[in-house]
């Protein structure tokens, strides 16, 4: 008698390729936006903050499509995690280090993005000590936005270390973007180790290609059918699926 079996792929395969997307698009839009946002110049307190003043909208979008960023990464590397197995524990580290640093950039990207313009807009029509106050409170929420910054990139980078050291133990593209995930995590860290309090523009274009890079080899990763390049079910379970099961 014959019977028509079901054909089950990767279960995960839907909301993994979903997350893929997220990874890849956030990865574009958040580079494009980036290279838009740029400072306001001037030569004293006052013309600086009327430079940041000017340029509210834009930084406020670039920043705003920059936490969306944020959130899709954190979407898609829970994906990753759960493919990867959330019952390890270096899976799950990793999972808790980058979500942390997530956190971190946000708050480096509000304040970057909205607490500084805010107090230039109601800094440029003031007193005169008042314009001095704004731009002291500026400068020092530069630093602590930086430094917020570099705490976010460190904690995503020992995250990718972590699922990089899960996935080189695996085989084919697994493997491969798990080398390109080690790779690019140790130069983030070693960039921001490195850092003075304010990076260089060749260290903070480094450090953005490397996580550039990883992002685009774990997008295709989550996009990548694992059961093509490796049995998603253990030998002693069966095979994973048949077309036709044949029974006397």
């Amino acid at each position: 008698m014959l019977h028509a079996a079901a054909i089950p792929t990767d279960p995960f395969m839907p909301r993994t390729r979903t997350a893929g997307i997220a990874i890849a698009t956030a990865a574009v839009v958040s580079t494009i936006f980036v290279a838009l946002d740029r400072s306001g110049g001037g030569n004293n307190p006052l013309e600086i903050l009327q430079g940041i003043a000017r340029l509210q909208m834009l930084k406020e979008v670039v920043h705003a499509v920059a936490i969306a960023s944020v959130c899709a990464f954190a979407f898609g590397y829970a994906s990753l995690s759960q493919r990867l197995g959330l019952q390890r524990p270096l899976v799950l580290a990793g999972l808790t280090a980058y979500l942390i640093g997530c956190i971190a950039m946000v708050g480096a990207t509000i304040t970057d993005g909205f607490v500084t313009t805010h107090i230039a807009m109601d800094a440029i029509t003031a007193t005169p000590e008042r314009v001095a106050f704004a731009y002291d409170l500026i400068r020092y929420a530069g630093v602590a936005l930086n430094d917020m910054a570099k705490l976010g990139w460190l904690l995503q980078a020992a995250g990718t270390l972590a699922w990089s050291a899960a996935l080189v133990q695996e085989r084919g593209f697994h493997r491969a973007a798990g080398v390109v995930g080690v790779l690019s995590s140790l130069l983030v860290i070693a960039l921001i180790a490195g850092s003075a309090t304010y990076m260089t523009m060749t260290s903070l274009l480094s450090v953005l290609v490397a996580q550039l890079t990883w992002n685009v080899a774990a997008a295709a990763l989550l996009m990548h059918d694992r059961s093509s390049g490796q049995p998603s079910v253990n030998a002693a379970d069966g095979p994973s699926h048949s077309a036709l099961q044949t029974m006397p």
